[in-house]
């Protein structure tokens, strides 16, 4: 896996970025949204996208949390691949970036 920035792991292992839509949300949909989270925060981690300070990090996870509450809310999605995908494809400008396991670099 690509190397992460301290910033980085230390934000990916104490996220919690959903907590305060608790009462709009059961729990089962809220550890679905967490999980979406979790997995479209590894997958940019490994493209090498830079977190390298406090405001990227914090820039990154509102983005990716806005992303997957418009998908839940508007959309009603409550699956974490959909989730991830649309989240995905929106921070990606509706391009989906692929990443190639060999060396967890961008590929076009």
């Amino acid at each position: 896996m690509a190397h992460l920035t301290e910033l980085a792991r230390t934000y990916w292992h104490s996220s919690m970025p959903f907590r305060q839509y608790a009462p709009y949300f059961g729990p089962e949909e809220l550890e679905t949204l967490t999980a979406a989270f979790d997995a479209i925060w590894l997958e940019l981690v490994a493209t090498g996208i830079d977190l390298s300070t406090e405001e990227k990090v914090a820039r990154m996870k509102k983005n990716i949390a806005q992303r997957i509450l418009v998908s839940a809310t508007a959309g009603g999605v409550r699956d974490v691949e959909t989730l991830r995908e649309q989240a995905m494809r929106s921070l990606d400008g509706g391009r989906r970036l692929i990443v190639d396991q060999n060396d967890m670099a961008p590929v076009a």
